[in-house]
Parts: structure tokens; C-alpha cells; sequence
């Protein structure tokens, strides 16, 4: 078995995806933000490429919905609710369905569908969902979110996190070059994920909006045991 890396999920031909399992990975925020949703017991999770896309479907959907999502990591105005993972509360999504709008996270899961399997990772369910990829038996491909199109350091990272984990459950699977960059980018910083991403692009724009408690718990690591799965157009438990 092989595990397959892309530091940018518009990168990856959709060939690359067929007949494999594939873990989306957005750092910070929204694989944390849609892992602790799917923790805290909510119905499912519908992802959309744009907030305008999401709005919509909130408007003809029954049932206890919220409207949830960010442009340029700022909670869309009229929303429920942002991107903040801290926010996803279990009193505030229990049962409920989550329409959400990302600027990369949620578009990078849609680009995903020709995967046998789609997963969402990050640091905080690296172990669970490295065990859940590598159960399902066929090559793994983990695709970075990235930033604007763009690589991001802080998926990089979380991707290393990931390769760690698999390579602790079988030592055998073959991983690229990227993936060995993203492990021993991992494996130089992890004594202190803060503050190896110091200095990148989106961890600091995410300073500067005072987002402080998100990057924290984003950056903690396996802290939850829930692999959101992506399937039918929805995330669910899986």
C-alpha cells in the first residue's frame, strides 16, 4: 500500500483519487471545526463551495438547521455560526444539520468525491484517522486543503502528523517525497506546533484576527477518536 500526498487539493488530477481512500486536510480550521462538529452529535454536515451556494440551501431545508461558515476566516454575515471549532458546541449542534461554507475546506471535500472514500484529518484525530484509512485496505491519498490555492504550512504539518500515525500502525506503506518532507517537518516541530508554524502566512493572519483559542485547539493532537466521512454529498460519522 502507498500513501499518496498533494499539498494543494486543486493540484491533484482526479485520477489520483479513483479507487483510494482519500483524508482531506484542513489545519486550521475546518477539519477541526467539522470533527468536532460530528463529535458533538450533529445530524450531518453539508458542505458548499460558496456561502451564497450555502445560504440557499438553507432556505429549503426542514428541520433544525443552522447556517454556518467563513469568507476570509470572518463568520459570514447572517450566519449561525463561523468556523471556530469552539463554537460547535454540543448544547448548539446536537441532532442538528450544518449547511457550511469554507474558503478552502469545504471546497477541497467536494473536488474529492471520485475517491472510494473520503475522510476529514487533522492533528486532532490523527490516530483515528490514520486507523480508519489504513483499515480500509487501498492506497490513501492526503490532499492539503491549502490556502487560496496555495500551499499551507500548517496542513503540511498536519499531514506529517498523519504519516506518523500510519507509519506506527504498518511500517511497510511506501510514502512519496512530499510525504517525506511533510514527516520530517512533522517530526522537527512537534515538541511545539504553535510555535513551528510561527512566521507562516495563514497562522499569522489567523493571529491577527485574535483567533488565539482556535489555533490552540487546532493544533492539539489526537485529542478526539471521530473520523468524519464524507459520502452522498454529506459528512457523517464514521
Amino acid at each position: 500500500m502507498k500513501i499518496i500526498c498533494s499539498a494543494v487539493f486543486s493540484d491533484l488530477p482526479r485520477q489520483e483519487l479513483q479507487d483510494r481512500t482519500a483524508v482531506m486536510i484542513d489545519a486550521l480550521r475546518a477539519s477541526a471545526t467539522i470533527i468536532t462538529a460530528i463529535s458533538n452529535k450533529c445530524d450531518r454536515i453539508v458542505p458548499t463551495e460558496e456561502a451564497n451556494e450555502a445560504a440557499a440551501i438553507k432556505k429549503i431545508s426542514e428541520g433544525n438547521v443552522l447556517l454556518c461558515g467563513e469568507i476570509a476566516a470572518q463568520k459570514v454575515s447572517g450566519f449561525d455560526l463561523g468556523n471556530s471549532p469552539l463554537e460547535f458546541t454540543e448544547d448548539v449542534v446536537a441532532e442538528k444539520i450544518i449547511i457550511f461554507s469554507t474558503t478552502n475546506g469545504t471546497v477541497a471535500i467536494k473536488s474529492m468525491a471520485a475517491a472510494e472514500d473520503v475522510l476529514i484529518g487533522s492533528f486532532i484525530n490523527a490516530e483515528a484517522v490514520a486507523k480508519k484509512a489504513r483499515s480500509l485496505e487501498n492506497d490513501i491519498v492526503l490532499v492539503c486543503a491549502g490556502t487560496k490555492g496555495k500551499f499551507s504550512t500548517d496542513d503540511m504539518l498536519a499531514m506529517g502528523c498523519i504519516i506518523d500515525r500510519l507509519l506506527r500502525i504498518d511500517e511497510t506503506l511506501e510514502t512519496d517525497d512530499m510525504g517525506k518532507v511533510a514527516l520530517k517537518l512533522y517530526h522537527d516541530a512537534n515538541h511545539d506546533i504553535l510555535s513551528a508554524l510561527e512566521g507562516s502566512t495563514h497562522f499569522e493572519y489567523l493571529k491577527q484576527l485574535k483567533l488565539y483559542d482556535d489555533l490552540e485547539y487546532c493544533t492539539r493532537e489526537d485529542t478526539l477518536g471521530v473520523v468524519p466521512v464524507y459520502q452522498e454529498g454529506v459528512i457523517i460519522k464514521g
